[in-house]
């Protein structure tokens, strides 16, 4: 069985260590301490860390934001009435730029240097998944002023447009290395995502250039056709899922299941309950946990799919493949290769979440699932997008391109668009951070 390491150890393996000038470095050198760490040790580190963060703050806003989930109290209870500040997203924003985004900038330059192609294919392929998801939260954000250390204290905003292209850039990169000469040295079994498999890890380079794609689609043209190439060159099957596994110790647990048994302020949200219980949908049991008549309500606590110990996190799946291209192809008008496209992608969701193959059946059977090719629409693929993205941030900016499922506001009028800059950023960078902006003003491809 793996043994995961410790999520507060990564910055201690990752750290470089320099001596003054008048001191031989071969002095004084512990070893125990070494100066950097073999990448079979640092690469489960920083997809723990990458994993942590989704499942954590970022996972747990998205989801009341889009209403997957409640906030019953405390803090989640403020972000769910839309009190979302500054001082809330600190945590999150500090922990993603100077934990698996610093750290993988670390490690790209040592594969770099090393000739490690193999390695460093991986690295840019989890720096580009890690940034493009800040990108998407907040917009304008740090990168290519940003991971120069001392050097780079204040570092300037690129445009989210910008991210987007310098990420894509990255990850022609990334496939070129996935896919020439394996190096010497390339990971295998500390690699817990996909064991060494490069070719899984070449087919999540497309998985995330087809959801920057989709997100252009009303900002370009021809970004629905790219958004069907690179599907096309993704996962064939739930088997190649992108996705982080926690283990069955208390300290290496699951972000959901550690924030539910620590504090357990957010319960299934009230859109997902209303879509789930109108289908009669069988993996209510797999998201939360039903009442006697096997309904979910605000009350009912979150399931073992994403919310038990060892449950993995998703990060890019075969399922949102699918539905990306089911969206693709109802926007340039192909009906029969949509609805072909958005059956397999519920079937897939199904399946992941271990509903038995009958039940599978039955609940494809029910013309409100499946209404025909003819009659298939864009919120029929939307709406069961939502579902089966349950707890992924992803959802979010799924709502705010299609506005699908309708979000009652809680709070007002408007539903936040956008995540708060940190309060850090504020304070500390202030001449950088973009300026009179609030949670309801739009990011860059999210066209009205």
């Amino acid at each position: 069985m793996r043994k995961l390491i410790s999520i507060g150890l990564c910055s201690a393996f990752l750290a470089v260590f320099t001596a003054c000038n008048w001191i031989d470095p071969e002095l004084n050198v512990d070893p125990n301490q070494p100066a950097t760490a073999d990448y079979n040790l640092v690469l489960p580190v920083a997809q723990a860390s990458s994993a942590y963060v989704q499942g954590g703050d970022l996972g747990r806003y998205a989801s009341v934001l889009t209403q997957h989930n409640i906030g019953l109290d405390r803090q989640h209870l403020g972000i769910y009435n839309y009190q979302f500040t500054e001082s809330d997203v600190n945590n999150a924003w500090e922990g993603i730029y100077s934990g698996p985004l610093s750290d993988l900038k670390i490690l790209m330059d040592r594969a770099e240097a090393d000739g490690a192609t193999s390695y460093l294919g991986v690295f840019q392929v989890m720096f580009a998944y890690n940034m493009v998801m800040v990108s998407d939260l907040w917009g304008d954000v740090p990168g290519s002023d940003a991971f120069r250390g001392a050097a780079a204290t204040q570092p300037k905003y690129d445009t989210q447009e910008a991210v987007y292209t310098a990420m894509n850039a990255l990850l022609d990169k990334a496939i070129t290395n996935l896919t020439g000469t394996a190096s010497v040295l390339k990971p295998g079994s500390d690699d817990f995502i996909y064991s060494g498999n490069l070719s899984k890890w070449t087919k999540a380079a497309w998985a995330l250039k087809a959801r920057m794609a989709i997100h252009r689609v009303k900002r370009d043209a021809a970004a629905g056709a790219v958004a069907l190439d690179a599907v096309s060159k993704a996962m064939g099957s739930n088997a190649d899922d992108m996705q982080f596994a926690f283990g069955a110790a208390e300290t290496e647990g699951n972000p959901w299941y550690q924030f539910n048994t620590q504090r357990g302020d957010i319960a299934v949200g009230p859109k997902l309950a209303e879509l789930m219980n109108a289908t009669n949908d069988p993996r209510r049991p797999f998201y939360g946990v039903p009442d006697s008549t096997g309904a979910l309500s605000t009350e009912s606590s979150m399931g073992d799919l994403y919310s038990g110990i060892s449950s993995a996190v998703p990060m890019l799946t075969y399922t949102e493949m699918k539905f990306i291209e089911a969206e693709a192809k109802s926007r340039v008008g192909d009906g029969a290769g949509a609805h072909a496209a958005y059956i397999a992608a519920v079937r897939a969701s199904l399946e992941r979440s271990g509903v038995a193959a009958a039940d599978v059946t039955a609940y494809l059977a029910q013309p409100s699932v499946d209404p025909g090719a003819a009659n298939l629409t864009l919120a029929n693929i939307m709406t069961q997008k939502y579902i089966a993205m349950y707890t992924q941030p992803e959802s979010f900016s799924d709502w705010r391109r299609s506005g699908v499922p309708a979000l009652t506001p809680v709070s007002g009028s408007n539903v936040p668009r956008r995540f708060p800059y940190a309060q850090s950023e504020r304070l500390y960078n202030s001449a950088n951070m973009p300026t009179n902006l609030s949670i309801f003003d739009r990011v860059w491809w999210d066209v009205q």
